[in-house]
């Protein structure tokens, strides 16, 4: 298992001897957060830096696992001399997260990409990338009191994609489930430590409504589209309506209604791990997104799973990862078939 030393560089000093920290990722957010705390004396003077919403990198080893700002700085003192220094951040997405493009003139842009109006509705210097191939939309249009992660994650929904905080600061418009993991997460083996299973249905809806209609014409099919999309594991009426703004024809609604059925019913379904280490078989950090194959028999569970999130640890108990999985068609992948009880599949539309 690879020796994690972790940094966390601030104005060229990098420092160590923290008793507790954590970097997490999620497939579904577009900033990676991390957070540390030390006591007196394992950091020096430099520490004092962090107070003032300092830019940071935090390492492990030579590789960067997350480029941002501080948010929070708390300093607790106590008897004998006790002093506790903790801070929390996120990366540099968080700009884009909370803040409007003030600069923009118009709010609006035409026959672009997603990832082109994502750009041009930046101000902040992020990187943003996709991996995944983007059409041209005839307009994009921002609300008022839209930030720009706002604006771009509502077209982004439309398409059946997600935005993902990348260890760069910046965001990457993405689908789950098109690379893997190496290995498999087996019960009974390493580096597995504990596992489990959680089934929710509080967030389930059937019918899937949405409803939408086309820039041109007048009949009552170009004014009021609708397409319905059905999740029979609800097993009773439990609507949700979705309205999709712009010119739209009836694939598109569809295509959004599918992936919003299937996001929610995948979702229903949790598997979480925690593991000694940081990496997968082939020595890479885990990737949120990634499929990887997970069979736990005493839970009937036996196919690919995507990675949802990933938390990653350090303290006086060890090295660890807290990984969460979902169903890949939860995040806009495809069917991972295998072994497992029905209980853990996104439904198909009846």
């Amino acid at each position: 298992m690879t020796l994690e030393e972790v940094t966390l560089v601030v104005g060229g000093t990098a420092l160590r001897g923290f008793q507790e920290m954590n970097v997490k990722r999620s497939a579904e957010e577009a900033a990676i957060a991390f957070g540390f705390k030390a006591t007196n004396p394992s950091w020096t003077a430099d520490a004092f830096a962090l107070r003032v919403g300092a830019a940071v990198e935090v390492r492990t080893g030579s590789e960067l696992m997350c480029r941002g700002y501080i948010d929070e700085y708390n300093g607790d003192h106590g008897e004998s001399g006790s002093h506790e220094v903790r801070c929390s951040g996120r990366s540099k997405a968080q700009d884009a997260i909370d803040c409007p493009p003030a600069k923009h003139k118009t709010g609006r842009i035409e026959k672009k990409t997603l990832l082109q109006a994502a750009k041009e509705f930046d101000e902040f210097g992020l990187s943003w990338t996709a991996d995944v191939p983007l059409k041209p939309i005839a307009k994009i249009q921002r609300n008022p009191d839209e930030t720009v992660f706002e604006t771009v994650e509502r077209y982004a929904r439309r398409e059946g994609l997600m935005l993902q905080g990348e260890p760069d600061g910046g965001i990457k418009i993405t689908r789950a489930g098109t690379k893997r993991h190496a290995g498999a997460l087996v019960e009974g083996s390493p580096p597995i430590k504990k596992f489990g299973v959680a089934f929710s249905a509080k967030d389930k809806k059937s019918p899937i409504v949405v409803r939408g209609q086309r820039a041109t014409g007048t009949d009552a099919k170009s004014l009021r589209q609708e397409i319905q999309s059905f999740d029979p594991s609800v097993g009773r009426y439990r609507p949700l309506v979705l309205f999709v703004e712009g010119d739209v024809d009836d694939k598109k609604l569809k295509k959004r209604a599918e992936w919003e059925r299937s996001r929610r019913s995948g979702a229903g379904v949790k598997v979480s791990i925690t593991v000694a280490g940081w990496r997968d078989e082939a020595g890479e950090l885990w990737k949120p997104g990634r499929l990887l194959a997970v069979s736990f028999p005493s839970e009937r569970l036996d196919q690919d799973m995507s990675l949802s999130s990933v938390d990653f640890k350090q303290s006086s108990s060890g090295t660890t990862a807290d990984l969460e999985f979902v169903d890949p068609r939860a995040q806009g992948g495809k069917n991972p078939k295998g072994k497992s009880d029905k209980a853990y599949k996104a439904e198909a539309d009846s």
